[in-house]
């Protein structure tokens, strides 16, 4: 049994100060910090969808025509997608607390200039400015959550994460509801301005318990930063320094962080990401293979088309089905508490059942469900056009809807934050996390920006492209991903190594290569002789 240990504090690179959380309680309070960062991504994602077609919004913004619309609520992607691309730069220097307190300013900033805007300009600087923040938290809080958790547990922890951002999904909508058709405020001003600023309470939440958390353990290590590492590991583990089990995973992150160093060092830094391997090679890590898995999966979920009934599912409700501004609006706050029964079901699943075959059997389910939503609204119209009664088909078109959203949050959502910070090496997880976050966002940008012109001029055929994607995604997926639960970050260089790279073992009692019974050596970056093959023993996965 290990013995006692007093948790050692870090020091805070600026930003806060480490408050000396450990074990459950400091895991609890970096899922709470994630999960945070996650509910601003939905809270975000459903806000204005609610509000830009209610009297006081249109009123106050001079009745916006459908480009207008789609530009108030696509250009937050092109924040987002900025922000993300500025973590590549800055997110290695600033570290994963540091990055969310940055992003947390910038979103406080946007949200305060979107609740006062009183012309379409200055809302779309509050939503660019918004998004700048969004997009750094977005590329930040997955790496830090996954670097944190355990193998056997990390999946559920980013499904209880995507469940808190599904709450802020239906949050958003039910708040807009209560403004906007529940109350004597729909008249004005406040019933949009109002809950935009509400997103600054959470703002303000993440900063605070970012600012109280120490830093990743494999962060610290990247940065030199051992000894602090291993202070980390302690109180993550509630072991004591010399345990088996904080020694192994230490040297685990430090064997194959210097392992991929060896092979970043054979190319020149600008050519790490696109040509690691030299020329048109990739390397024996095969990292450009991981970092093109990564923003593959971020780019697949946003072409899939969830966002585009997420953030316009009362629109669609009016025009592909046909029911009024209350009942769309009602409809679509049902619609979305979907989405956090299915990440519920996520979370008993994605560790048991696995990454890849709930991605492979839910996203066929959703090229399914919008093949049949595809001829239901084709019917809906027809009728509709001819003067008929389209109730029966348009009840039935609206259950696709719900059907689609509850396949997505099963299989398709978590697995999307999951799958980047588990295949990406760490030498290029920041960056990598960056452009497939930025890959995400751009997407969803393209989405966002072409969902309201196309449901005016392809109407019933805007589904069948849906369909289409989701059925491509399948053979891409089942030859390319492979499976990534219960492996620890470090196993994953194993999974894809094309040169046999393996972690050698960490003997109970000694901190030498395999089957060695050396003293424990000080915290320090090994040397390639001594760690290049050590390997995590069992006992750490637990």
């Amino acid at each position: 049994m290990p013995g006692a240990y007093t948790p050692q504090r870090i020091g805070s690179s600026g930003f806060g100060v480490d408050i000396g959380l450990s074990g459950n309680t400091l895991l609890a309070a970096i899922t709470a910090c994630c999960a945070t960062g996650f509910l601003l991504v939905g809270y975000d994602n459903g806000v204005m969808g609610g509000l830009v077609n209610t009297p006081s919004f249109q009123r106050t913004f001079n009745n916006p025509n459908a480009d207008t619309i789609s530009d108030i609520v696509s250009l937050y992607e092109i924040g987002c997608f900025v922000g993300a691309l500025a973590t590549f730069a800055i997110g290695d220097w600033l570290g994963r607390r540091g990055a969310i307190v940055i992003g947390a300013a910038w979103m406080v900033v946007g949200a305060v200039v979107q609740a006062a805007a009183s012309s379409v300009g200055v809302m779309i600087l509050g939503r660019i400015v918004c998004g700048v923040g969004m997009g750094i938290i977005n590329a930040t809080v997955p790496i830090l959550q996954a670097e944190t958790s355990p193998a056997i547990s990390r999946g559920k922890l980013v499904a209880l994460d995507l469940t808190v951002l599904n709450v802020g999904i239906v949050l958003s909508y039910w708040i807009d509801y209560a403004f906007n058709y529940s109350s004597n405020l729909r008249d004005s001003d406040v019933a949009w301005r109002v809950p935009l600023a509400l997103q600054c309470f959470f703002i303000a939440l993440i900063a605070a318990i970012a600012l109280a958390i120490p830093d990743t353990p494999r962060w610290l290590v990247k940065r030199g930063r051992a000894d602090d590492a291993a202070s980390v590991l302690e109180r993550l583990l509630n072991e004591p320094r010399d345990s088996l089990r904080v020694r192994s995973e230490l040297k685990a992150i430090q064997a194959a962080l210097e392992h991929e160093q060896d092979e970043a060092d054979k190319v020149p830094s600008w050519a790490r990401l696109l040509a690691p391997g030299g020329g048109l090679r990739d390397d024996a890590l095969r990292s450009r293979r991981r970092l093109l898995l990564a923003c593959f999966i971020q780019m697949a979920q946003q072409l899939g088309g969830i966002n585009a009934i997420i953030y316009y599912s009362s629109t669609l409700f009016q025009q592909s089905i046909g029911l009024n501004n209350q009942d769309s609006a009602l409809l679509a706050g049902g619609l979305n508490m979907c989405l956090v029964v299915g990440s519920t079901i996520s979370y008993f699943l994605i560790d048991s059942v696995g990454r890849k075959k709930l991605l492979l059997s839910c996203i066929a389910g959703m090229a399914a469900v919008m093949a049949v939503q595809t001829g239901l609204v084709y019917k809906v119209q027809q009728l509709n056009d001819a003067g008929l009664d389209s109730a029966v088909y348009g009840r039935a078109a609206s259950s696709m809807l719900f059907a689609f959203e509850l396949f997505f949050s099963i299989g398709f959502q978590a697995t999307v934050w999951l799958i980047p910070s588990e295949v990406l090496p760490l030498s290029i997880r920041t960056k990598g996390s960056a452009l497939s976050t930025a890959a995400n966002w751009i997407c969803n940008y393209a989405v966002v920006k072409f969902t309201p012109i196309a449901i005016d001029n392809i109407r019933w055929r805007f589904y069948i492209i849906f369909a289409i994607l989701n059925a491509a995604w399948l053979p891409i997926i089942a030859m390319f991903l492979p499976e990534t639960k219960g492996r620890s970050l470090e196993e994953m260089n194993e999974v894809f190594a094309t040169d046999g790279w393996r972690i050698g073992k960490v003997e109970d009692g000694g901190a030498g290569g395999a089957g060695q019974n050396e003293p424990n050596p000080p915290y320090e970056e090994p040397t390639p002789a001594a760690e290049e093959f050590l390997t995590v023993a069992a006992d750490a996965k637990q």
